[in-house]
């Protein structure tokens, strides 16, 4: 089972889908990172230079899937692998104390950039507790706290994931803040409705369903996207989702004859995608015209 931040995390509450109207500064700036991560799914890793200051005591692990390690000197991480690590969480700076939020493995999303030096990191960490890579990162500022309420920061980094990572641990002076485990089997997912060919309807609620689950037993937490552009980019309809379905507003979705639905589901850490089997019609009206 995951183990998961000091501060258990709220189940959050699903509504129907209106655009970025409620939400608390510091979870629209988490929101927002996520949104980034995710539009930069469709983009190549192959070639990039990774951020400096990412490094690997541990070389990734080998085309077999089995786990290598060595002695040798620290060096850059390789990027084969193609996977980017989201984390993310809200640090009580006062207190240093975090709460963590769902983490995602994702195929080809951008990093976010290191600084030269910071007293907080990411560290991996394999099954023997060893470190396989490190990434400093400084806490995005929250303007929502008083002067007498704690200084609160946003944890939100994409890192480069290095298969064979068993614990992912956020530190603070090289002290543990919080830290959550890497099950061995990644959940599952499928989109039911719609699966594609449909036209939908240009008012009204539409339902949108899904199905996952998890070897593990772990429980799941969605992310729903909608494309207008067949996959190419996409936008975040809802986060945290912890139903296997989301009523949204048809009037509040951009219209487009090769439309997408995509779910995210993840156990913490592991990930599973699943899209619309082909595209669907939502036709365009005044009110969700581009």
């Amino acid at each position: 089972m995951a183990k998961f931040a000091d501060i258990p995390m709220k189940n959050p509450k699903t509504k129907i889908y209106k655009i970025n109207r409620s939400y608390r500064r510091d979870r629209i700036i988490v929101s927002i990172f996520m949104i980034y991560v995710v539009i930069s799914l469709a983009s190549t890793v192959s070639g990039r230079n990774l951020p400096q200051n990412a490094m690997a005591e541990e070389p990734a692990a080998a085309k077999s899937m089995q786990c290598v390690t060595n002695t040798a000197k620290p060096q850059l991480l390789s990027t084969t692998s193609n996977q980017t690590l989201s984390v993310r969480g809200i640090i009580d700076l006062t207190r240093s104390t975090i709460k963590l939020d769902p983490f995602m493995i994702l195929p080809g999303s951008k990093y976010t950039a290191r600084p030269i030096n910071s007293s907080f990191n990411i560290n991996l960490l394999d099954g023997k507790g060893r470190t396989l890579a490190h990434y400093p990162f400084e806490p995005k500022m929250s303007t929502k706290a008083s002067q007498s309420q704690d200084k609160a920061g946003i944890l939100s980094e994409a890192v480069p994931y290095i298969l064979c990572t068993k614990e992912i641990v956020i530190s603070k002076d090289n002290k543990q803040l919080a830290s959550r485990n890497v099950d061995d089997y990644a959940p599952k997912a499928q989109i039911i409705f719609p699966i594609g060919g449909e036209t939908l309807s240009l008012t009204g609620n539409l339902t949108v369903k899904w199905q996952g689950s998890d070897p593990d037993g772990d429980s799941l937490t969605y992310f729903l996207l909608y494309s207008t552009d067949a996959g190419r980019s996409w936008q975040t309809i809802a986060s945290d989702i912890k139903a296997t379905h989301l009523t949204i507003n048809m009037g509040a979705l951009p219209g487009s004859n090769i439309a997408l639905f995509r779910i995210i589901a993840t156990d913490g850490v592991n990930t599973a995608i699943s899209d619309s089997n082909s595209t669907f019609s939502v036709p365009s009206t005044s009110s969700n015209a581009g």
